[in-house]
């Protein structure tokens, strides 16, 4: 048990860590006003997204010696604003967009130096010029330099119909015919588990929502974890933590130093996971992330947390400066940064041998686990996940005990940094 004269000294460190990292000007920006900013746009967002791009309007020339493109680029060209998103087939900039566009047929190609003038001048919207070639006409769009991307969009696919009406003319075919049969054909995707229940399929999202997971906990983890490297340090080199010592032992200053930063990364994850949220609920998708998923959330955050701090903390009391961290952080990093690399196998085959094995490998499992747990429409075996979170709880209980010995030892050492043999007789020492 610990007594109420430690209980007081960790509270007391831990409530400094806090303060330090979390009452400086540079967290409460990043970690408490930006979100609250993005919070505040929210009730924005759907207004955003529904708003209007600027109409098309203006006059078009088609220089054609056979006179066939303009007259079907006339028949192209959307007529309702919403025939506009259908044309850009509702892609992420799509929008509905008024287009009200006149189109002349000049038949003279040496007049092509005119249009172009008057194209610099911005007194026509588009220039077409149609060349005959014995393998169908080359088509050459000429716009403004100020026209805007989704412009642009609408009049290159309105010139490719045209030229696609034309040639289906051309062979003595009903384009509007053809069109029907060769049209798209509306797919339910929809994902059946081997109990029969049937869920709807959205590539896009499976791929998104458990990056989302992961990112969030890893930007919580490792800004509180790097929090911690960096103070241990400068405490170290600037004989700070002699004065801490002097009042607390070291596992009490090294428990207040986790439990501080601890707050720090539950503050990141509440802020960030909350704006979040409430994005997805502007957007009416808040079905996306059920409750289950925001559980398993809060059980795999402090298990990351502690596996991570405990690593960032050992490692600053060893060194004297951030250039000695470097090449003792580097093994680990390589186990933490595998979910980066293996996120988009592990989210296409939640439940594959990749991902299983994966599971079980500190310090990394932590951010798999989360990846797989949110990832997979078919659900991870229920032993999978808390023997996942048993191998997880023993894994940060021994980086605990290990980290406690070589803070033990290096909070005071001075000079040349340890080899990891030497943090191995540092851990064993008694």
């Amino acid at each position: 048990m610990i007594d109420r004269g430690a209980a007081r000294r960790i509270r007391a460190i831990a409530w400094r860590d806090f303060r330090y990292t979390a009452l400086t000007k540079s967290f409460l920006i990043g970690a408490i006003i930006l979100p609250g900013v993005m919070f505040a746009a929210i009730p924005l967002l759907p207004m955003l997204i529904g708003s209007t791009s600027p109409p098309l309007e203006g006059k078009v020339v088609v220089i054609d010696p056979s006179n066939s493109i303009a007259n079907a680029l006339e028949k192209s060209l959307p007529k309702t604003p919403q025939d506009t998103i259908d044309l850009e087939d509702g892609g992420p900039n799509s929008g509905p967009t008024e287009v009200a566009l006149k189109v002349e047929s000049v038949p003279d190609p040496a007049r092509a130096d005119e249009f172009r003038l008057q194209l610099r001048n911005s007194s026509l919207q588009a220039l077409v010029i149609v060349t005959p070639n014995t393998d169908g006409p080359s088509i050459e769009l000429l716009v403004p330099s100020e026209a805007s991307p989704r412009h642009t969009t609408i009049l290159e696919k309105s010139l490719r119909e045209a030229v696609t009406r034309v040639r289906v003319e051309q062979a003595k075919e009903n384009y509007e015919r053809i069109i029907k049969i060769m049209g798209r054909a509306p797919i339910d995707t929809l994902r059946v588990s081997p109990d029969g229940l049937e869920s709807k399929e959205n590539a896009q999202l499976r791929m998104l929502v458990p990056a989302g997971f992961m990112i969030l906990l890893w930007i919580s983890v490792f800004t509180s974890g790097n929090y911690l490297l960096t103070s241990t340090i400068e405490e170290k080199s600037s004989r700070v933590m002699e004065v801490l010592l002097s009042a607390a032992s070291p596992i009490e200053l090294l428990t207040g130093k986790l439990v501080g930063q601890a707050g720090v990364a539950g503050v990141m994850l509440l802020m960030y996971g909350g704006v979040g949220l409430a994005g997805l609920g502007a957007a009416a998708m808040l079905d996306v992330v059920p409750l289950p998923h925001l559980l398993w959330l809060l059980v795999w955050f402090p298990l990351a947390y502690f596996t991570v701090a405990a690593i960032m903390v050992s490692i600053g009391s060893a060194v004297s400066d951030l250039r000695e961290a470097q090449s003792l952080i580097g093994p680990a990093m390589l186990l933490l940064v595998l979910p980066l690399m293996l996120w988009m196998p592990i989210v296409d085959n939640p439940n594959g041998m990749l991902a299983t094995v994966c599971s079980f490998i500190p310090p990394a499992a932590p951010f798999i686990m989360i990846l797989r747990l949110t990832a997979a429409n078919e659900p991870v075996p229920m032993w999978q996940a808390w023997l996942a979170v048993l191998v997880n709880v023993i894994t940060v209980a021994a980086i605990l005990w290990a980290g406690a010995r070589v803070f033990r030892v290096g909070v005071l050492m001075q000079g040349k940094p340890p080899s990891p043999m030497e943090l191995l007789r540092w851990i064993k020492a008694r």
